[in-house]
């Protein structure tokens, strides 16, 4: 008997001995993948998921309309209204002829910027602690750029900000201004890092490995990417871009890992090496792309604005958002998809 028990005792040693072994073999595979520590990976729905083609700023793009009416882009962070989407490609035009029957925002693609760089919101049953990143986040513009966030009164275009109900780091937000119906949706975990992100939907901007010169910079590994997100990593050849160079450091680029459906990364630098993680702050390229959209005196025609200072506006230039031009007598100021007037030149 006494043979029998040392025979059981040693035979669950080495069982515990295996488990443990492969437990730690488990930890340290998971260590391996270096996976964002501040960033959860994003997934999309799953297969069955109906998604929808439409023209976005005059890409073709895969979409999905959510319960409240507007459409994820293949199911990301950037919602869009279906007036900011088209059936056809035709109806945007990257370069819009100055005051060319634009001011109801008729174009397909239309995204437009919030007038004297400021951004009212309302705030809807954020916690303490998402409140406190939410300030942190806003403060990490305000502090570097001309854009303000303000807490709404009585204007009539303002963004509405309140939790979604997951319990993630997670958000979600309309792109540009939209009236009374922009909104930015926060999970229950949301940090600096997240929000940050989302401020930037906010203000207009797209993501930054959408830019059409990204292949100079980084690597898109398809055969990584889950089935529903590869139009996620799109490249927009007519989009009016923020920076004059593309920024693998800007608050608005995807990390290595996002939508990645088997642990690889999706995304890597040109060399084949992971991306920086995102941190809780916007870039040097991020400023300087968001002073030049949104400029310091933020478009206010009563400020001494020079018409001698602007180039006559011309069909073979490609412009960015802040630019100004004169056209037939007046000053006009670029847009994301449209030219808006600032006064007459006399």
């Amino acid at each position: 008997m006494n043979a029998e028990n040392e025979k059981k005792k040693h035979k669950n040693a080495m069982k515990l001995l295996l488990v443990g072994a492969l437990a730690m073999g488990l930890v340290f595979t998971s260590c391996d993948k270096d996976e964002p520590a501040n960033e959860e990976v994003v997934s999309v729905d799953e297969p069955q998921t109906q998604f929808i083609t439409k023209y976005f700023l005059g890409d073709q793009v895969k979409v999905k309309k959510e319960d409240d009416g507007t459409y994820s882009l293949a199911g990301s962070d950037t919602r869009l209204f279906e007036e900011q989407l088209s059936d056809f490609p035709d109806t945007y035009e990257a370069n819009p002829v100055p005051g060319a029957g634009q001011t109801e925002l008729a174009l397909g693609g239309g995204v437009r910027k919030w007038t004297n760089n400021t951004v009212p919101y309302v705030i809807q049953g954020l916690s303490s602690s998402v409140r406190a990143e939410l300030q942190q986040s806003m403060d990490e513009w305000t502090s570097k750029t001309s854009v303000r966030f303000v807490q709404r009164t009585n204007e009539s275009n303002y963004v509405t900000i309140s939790s979604s109900g997951s319990n993630s780091n997670s958000g979600v937000a309309t792109l540009g201004m939209n009236g009374s119906r922009g909104f930015i949706r926060l999970g229950t975990r949301a940090t600096a890092v997240v929000i940050i992100h989302e401020l930037g939907h906010t203000l207009g901007y797209l993501h930054e490995q959408n830019r059409p010169d990204r292949d100079d910079f980084i690597i898109i590994n398809f055969e990584n990417i889950q089935d529903n997100a590869v139009d996620q990593f799109f490249k927009s050849n007519s989009a009016v871009l923020l920076t004059s160079q593309f920024d693998i450091n800007s608050t608005m680029m995807y990390g290595s890992y996002t939508f990645s459906k088997n642990g690889r990364p999706t995304i890597t630098d040109i060399n084949g090496n992971l991306l920086p993680q995102r941190q809780a702050r916007i870039s040097d390229l991020d400023v300087a792309g968001t002073n030049q959209a949104y400029p310091g005196d933020g478009g206010d025609p009563g400020t001494d604005t020079s018409c001698a200072d602007a180039e006559e506006w011309s069909p073979n230039e490609r412009y960015s958002v802040g630019d100004r031009v004169t056209y037939r007598g007046n000053l006009f100021e670029r847009d994301f998809t449209r030219w808006v007037f600032i006064k007459s030149c006399g």
